[in-house]
């Protein structure tokens, strides 16, 4: 029984440094260059207007309220939580490839998408996202893509316009009206459902 209970101890206590280190490991996986860069792309981007980001919010549903450990809960839940529900987590995987990070693994990304969440918030994340998201056709951001589809600033569309943006950001070239009318209608219309019936929620 004695040896039991320091086993448990012993593996209690990895166990919490494990936690600790997926919790603050991206500040010693990157450097001061790393960091600067991270700190320039997201600082540097255009905001989006309110109407656009609580239509996100709302087509996934308090995405800019949730974090990654959300998403590690969901998956060990059983749940297919798109990663689009944290955008931090979408914009770890977006600047990972640039950084400089020794070694890296998979792990790495969750440690990133961590300190992501310590200094920014989803908000800003998502700023970034949209705004060097590539929607084809020499479309690059939401402003891009919305005069071209609408000849509009974001601020000015319409819930089904936004439904129709979302739809290219999920997939660029399945749901581009010019290629595939019909399911770039129906996506659109898929995404403006969700926004109405989250609404009510």
């Amino acid at each position: 029984m004695k040896y039991l209970k320091r086993i448990l101890i012993v593996l209690f206590f990895l166990f919490s440094m494990f936690i600790m280190y997926m919790e603050f490991g991206g500040r010693y996986i990157l450097n001061k260059n790393d960091r600067r860069i991270i700190t320039w792309s997201i600082r540097t981007n255009s905001k989006l207007p309110e109407s656009f980001t609580d239509f996100y919010n709302t087509v996934y549903l308090n995405s800019l309220f949730r974090n990654s450990w959300d998403l590690v809960i969901d998956t060990f839940s059983g749940l297919k939580t798109p990663r689009k529900e944290c955008p931090c987590s979408q914009t770890a995987n977006l600047l990972f490839p640039v950084l400089t990070i020794k070694n890296k693994n998979s792990f790495d990304i969750f440690l990133l998408s961590r300190y992501l969440e310590q200094h920014y918030t989803q908000k800003e994340c998502l700023n970034f996202n949209f705004s060097n998201f590539d929607f084809l056709e020499n479309r690059k951001g939401t402003e891009q893509i919305s005069q071209s589809l609408f000849n509009k600033q974001v601020k000015t569309l319409q819930p089904i316009e936004m439904g129709e943006i979302l739809a290219l950001y999920e997939n660029p070239v399945r749901n581009n009206r010019n290629r595939n009318p019909e399911r770039a209608k129906s996506r659109a219309q898929h995404f403006y459902d969700l926004y109405s019936e989250n609404l009510n929620k």
